[in-house]
């Protein structure tokens, strides 16, 4: 989440969603119960009966499982060279992340420093101008309302493929795949590119404090490697990295904010930058609602999490409420001290400072130490970013691994400590192969690495969130809805979120090359970038189809027990 504006080059570093629907696969493990091969879609709707039951009583029926698969969710694996399968885990670390974690982990992902010392500034520049805390907190009531929808999935879908599985139990399986894959690259590719900024900022910090010249690409893949190995550990490992990083990065914003306003800035308190009269003076609002919703990337991911958490039905909704609320609050604060500490001369002055715009105010309204302190934060921050963002991609790999999408070794986790660890490694790898091709490419790490791909990935995000919305609609017009407020939640809500959605994808693809500093051919052909991979997806559910039908009723597997006693308990008799 990077802006590609953000351009340091001779400075020093710091400048700058009861009831699931039929149409994809859920089964739960019945302890106990000899494996079956193959699996149908009316298997997991089955005799209500219980087999085997000495009273015949009937009861929710049990899915079936699919072939090769055992108890406790592991899967046999053929070991030719000694003849017998072996077990291998495919369960995440269960009931292992607090509700607390949830939210640091996706907080951190936005990258709240960086937001303020690059978007807030960007924005009042050549965006919404004096207007930019109206128009964090219309984009906060704007997100809060997708959310809506989003929190009705997530409420009755627990998966670590998130909008993939949303996506398949509400539009269906190619829909979904498409979607999937869209997403799984999107986050691939954004870990990626902060990584490479973090190489970049990583190197000037060498060089400007201990006078060592390091190549960009070096700093960037150690970084990945230690994203790697914190990775391969437990998920809580990962929780308490994010969580220190994201706590610095909050504080210091929130001390110099403080300062600011407590102080009166230049000229006074400015109620008047909340008038929605003033967006008609702003340079080009467009772009300033662009760059706010761009600051809310990564908010999605709460679902991700929802296998490792402790009852997700609760914790996931409300962790992305909470997420939303607290970085729409945290946004129009800090934005809102941005404008007061330069008073009416702001927009000229983020003109002239640009990335220095916050790094000044910290200079007039704090101490000298903090400009320092958020200079090694800025580092941290793209750290924390690339990491959670790595996180997310990890476990797409992995639930697409799991269904059999993807090379099942994806769906593989760590004996002990229930890692997705070749997911991860995965991700490493890529990671590593396309910051390579930069490098020998000589490429630009903050034009090419750090803006270019972030513009592909965030377009990618957006255009699943938008299916993901329209996804809740289909999804619950399948299942029902229990009274008048759920179609608010899941009509109305969803409707407003999804063209709310497909609103800022025009403002990016129409503001393509400001966003992207360029007008080359590599640059205003993203956009078919993302509509290529999606369709790929797309296609290849069909390919599955009609060539391997068991891995093609897989796509969208929802792992989740509570699911299919709640499907059994709303099945037509």
């Amino acid at each position: 989440m990077i802006s590609p504006m953000f351009r340091a080059h001779d400075a020093v570093p710091g400048v700058h969603a009861k009831r699931p629907v039929r149409a994809g696969i859920v089964f739960r493990m019945h302890r106990g119960a000899p494996p079956r091969s193959g699996f149908t879609e009316a298997d997991a709707f089955g005799p209500m009966t219980s087999r085997g039951s000495p009273s015949g009583s009937a009861r929710p029926a049990t899915c079936r499982r699919f072939e090769g698969e055992t108890d406790d969710m592991t899967t046999s694996v053929d070991t030719r060279e000694h003849g017998a399968p072996e077990e291998v885990s495919t369960n995440l670390l269960k009931n292992s992340i607090r509700f607390a974690t949830i939210v640091l982990m996706v907080t951190a992902a936005a990258a709240p420093l960086v937001v303020v010392s690059t978007y807030i500034p960007l924005s009042i520049a050549f965006g919404a101008g004096m207007t930019v805390p109206l128009t964090y907190l219309t984009a906060t009531l704007i997100l809060l309302v997708f959310t809506v929808g989003f929190a009705q999935m997530a409420k009755r879908i627990t998966a670590s493929g998130a909008f993939y599985n949303f996506t398949t139990q509400g539009l269906g399986k190619p829909i979904g795949l498409g979607a999937g894959m869209t997403v799984m690259i999107g986050y691939s590719m954004i870990s990626t590119a902060i990584g490479g900024l973090f190489g970049f900022f990583a190197s000037l910090m060498f060089e400007h404090y201990l006078a060592l010249t390091i190549p960009w690409w070096i700093c960037a893949i150690g970084a990945v490697v230690l994203m790697f190995v914190i990775g391969y550990f437990r998920v809580t490992l990962a929780g308490k990295v994010l969580g220190i990083a994201l706590g610095l990065e909050v504080l210091v914003v929130a001390v110099i904010a403080t300062a600011v306003v407590v102080q009166g800035g230049a000229e006074g308190q400015m109620p008047e930058v909340f008038n929605p009269a003033g967006w008609a003076a702003a340079p080009a609002v467009g772009i300033g609602f662009f760059f706010a919703f761009w600051s809310w990337i990564g908010f999605e991911t709460t679902a991700i999490y929802g296998e490792e958490t402790a009852d997700p039905k609760k914790s996931v909704p409300r962790a992305t409420y909470i997420a939303v609320i607290t970085l729409g609050v945290f946004y129009v604060f800090a934005s809102y001290a941005g404008i007061v500490g330069f008073g009416g001369d702001s927009v000229e002055q983020a003109n002239t400072l640009v990335d220095q715009y916050y790094f000044v105010l910290a200079d007039m309204y704090t101490w000298p130490f903090m400009r320092v302190l958020m200079d090694f934060l800025v580092l941290t921050g793209c750290f924390a970013c690339s990491f959670a963002f790595f996180n997310n991609s990890a476990r797409y790999f992995f639930s697409m691994g799991r269904d059999h999408i993807l090379p099942r070794r994806l769906g593989r986790t760590h004996s002990e400590h229930k890692s997705p660890f070749v997911a991860n490694g995965l991700q490493a790898m890529i990671s590593i192969v396309v910051l390579l091709v930069f490098a020998l490419i000589g490429a630009d790490p903050v034009l090419h690495v750090g803006g270019w791909l972030p513009i592909f990935c965030t377009l990618s995000i957006i255009l699943v969130q938008a299916v993901v919305s329209f996804s809740v609609i289909a999804y619950f017009n399948k299942v029902g809805r229990a009274g008048a407020g759920d179609w608010w939640k899941t009509m109305i809500a969803p409707v407003v979120g999804g063209i709310a959605q497909v609103v800022v994808m025009y403002l990016l693809i129409s503001n393509l090359p400001f966003l992207a500093g360029s007008e080359e051919a590599v640059v205003m052909l993203i956009p078919v970038y993302v509509a290529i991979v999606f369709v790929l997806g797309f296609l290849y559910a069909f390919y599955l189809r009609r060539s391997h039908p068991k891995r093609y009723e897989r796509i969208g597997t929802v792992y989740d027990e509570e699911e299919i006693e709640e499907i059994a308990e709303h099945r037509p008799a």
